[in-house]
């Protein structure tokens, strides 16, 4: 087994070396409903001797650094960067040959850009590319005035100017649509299943485990299986279009150093602790923006009641927060009474109280959100000064929106690993075990249409508003439908005819009372060989 550290001595005229040797636990059954979790490290090393020879390293053609391990051309000694991140490079000089005689900003996000991802939650994890390192480089990219620095890494970062403050609403007549088109895309992990490589950018949701994700959950789930209808809006502002370099990357040390220190001998534990703190995979392209949205919920009995379309309230909802003081022309042009509209928009101020025609507003704001922007987000409609507020303050704090990756193994190349043809191997198959034990498949059904979440070794019920308790079971709401959901993949069956296959089955739960089928196949199946 290869070491965390490794110490030599001789004994007797033989060679020997102190390494590591380690094991692992792998959560079979997560604790629920107040059941204690793990309460115990899921790993162990301990020091073994071996008279094997030491893991051969990558030779280095230029200076070593002297803590990261970093291979940096000598050219780049003494220029006042720190090269090698841990300020050997500018060690011991007798003179600094500074390369930028002007200060110059980071471009924004460029953190989280360098930061790895998981993509089964949805978060952001430890850096795994440096973009702090130049390489020497100092040309000056200006932006609104504002003079930047490229990094090594990056091929391309272009400011945009795409998007207006404006809102494309949807409407839809159920819950299940609503879901299906909306929800599903924003509070969700990754989509894909097998192979790891997902082709073209996506949006990224936000995390389910996060403060945000759950809350979002919490508000929307109630209205499943009701006789609500939703109007959702969204507006969508581009910052910036960012892009890597397809090779020839400078790795952060820390990400370095992990890798350099995995067994060569496949232990998922190792290898499972790197997908922990690095993620599984890495940016490749990325928007940099905003993306303000929010879901008018609306009970249909009430609208009936008062003589309401969705149509009205959408065609109000569209116009309101850029009206200004012409609202009687501009509603008549909608073909709305100004009366209706105002009733309305005060029903939506007033949701509130009881028995009104709007149950709800919920908003969910990503890129430029301060605690002043949110506070005024969740009262009502956006108003024109509001949106105004928060496109400047997305143009200084975006977010990243969308996104293409690739998964973390290719990261390591011959460049900078020996032996990496085996390391990838590893990684690969640890990815596909690491996706298996952290999927909240292994928990116990939540009551009521809950969301199960499971983080670390424990599954928690995110549960409607309306419902409470371990497993969301005191509830206002009786004999409610329930969705159904799916349970685990199983193993992959062996290699036959050059296919093999898994299987999955709609049991956790199976749908009750009227609800909904699992959505998605039931069976994958994949080349081999």
């Amino acid at each position: 087994m290869d070491p965390f550290m490794t110490l030599a001595f001789t004994l007797s005229g033989r060679f020997f070396m102190l390494l590591s040797q380690y094991r692992y636990a792998y959560l079979l059954q997560p604790s629920q409903f107040h059941g204690e979790p793990c309460n115990f490290s899921d790993k162990e090393v301990e020091d073994c001797v071996t008279n094997r020879p030491c893991r051969s390293q990558v030779r280095c053609e230029g200076f070593v650094c002297a803590q990261t391990g970093r291979c940096v051309n000598r050219r780049l000694l003494c220029n006042g960067d720190n090269d090698c991140g841990d300020q050997s490079d500018e060690a011991n000089c007798r003179r600094i040959y500074k390369k930028c005689q002007h200060e110059m900003d980071q471009y924004w996000g460029i953190g989280s850009l360098a930061s790895g991802i998981n993509l089964f939650t949805n978060s952001f994890e430890g850096p795994v590319l440096d973009h702090r390192y130049y390489a020497g480089g100092c040309s000056p990219h200006y932006i609104l005035n504002t003079r930047f620095r490229k990094p090594y890494n990056v091929e391309s970062y272009t400011p945009q100017t795409q998007g207006k403050y404006e809102f494309i609403l949807k409407e839809y007549e159920s819950y299940s649509d609503f879901e299906r088109n909306v929800i599903e895309k924003t509070a969700s992990g990754s989509g894909f299943s097998f192979g790891f490589k997902i082709s073209g950018i996506f949006e990224l949701g936000i995390s389910s485990q996060s403060d945000r994700g759950k809350h979002y959950i919490r508000r929307t789930k109630r209205f499943s299986h009701t006789k609500s209808v939703f109007l959702h809006a969204r507006s969508d502002l581009e910052v910036a279009h960012y892009k890597l370099k397809p090779r020839s990357l400078m790795l952060h040390y820390e990400f370095l150093q992990r890798v350099k220190r995995l067994p060569l001998e496949y232990s998922y534990g190792e290898y499972r602790d790197l997908f922990r703190d690095f993620g599984t995979h890495y940016i490749t392209e990325a928007v940099l923006g905003g993306i303000y949205e929010y879901t008018l919920v609306m009970n249909k009995e009430a609208m009936e009641r008062g003589d309401y379309t969705l149509n009205n309230v959408h065609a109000c909802a569209k116009n309101d927060f850029k009206i200004g003081g012409a609202i009687e022309e501009v509603y008549v042009k909608l073909g709305v009474s100004a009366g209706k509209c105002r009733g309305i928009l005060n029903e939506i101020k007033d949701r509130n109280k009881r028995d009104t025609m709007v149950e709800d507003l919920v908003v969910l704001v990503r890129g430029g959100a301060s605690e002043h922007i949110t506070t005024l987000a969740y009262q009502e409609l956006p108003t024109a000064d509001l949106m105004q507020e928060w496109g400047d303050a997305v143009q200084y704090n975006p977010a990243i929106t969308k996104v293409k990756v690739e998964p973390l193994y290719e990261l390591v190349t011959a460049t900078d690993f020996a032996y990496s043809s085996t390391v990838k191997q590893n990684m690969k198959q640890a990815l596909e075990e690491f996706q298996k034990e952290v999927s909240s498949c292994h928990c116990a059904p939540c009551q009521g249409n809950g969301v199960p979440v499971l983080k670390g070794s424990r599954c928690d019920c995110i549960c409607p508003v309306g419902s409470q308790g371990l497993a969301c079971e005191v509830s206002y709401r009786k004999n409610i439908p329930i969705d159904g959901k799916w349970n685990c993949w199983s193993n992959w069956s062996s290699c036959s005819g050059g296919h093999k296959t898994r299987q999955r089955q709609c049991n956790n739960p199976p749908p009750q009372n009227g609800g909904s089928p699992c959505s998605g196949p039931a069976s994958e199946t994949l080349d081999c060989s």
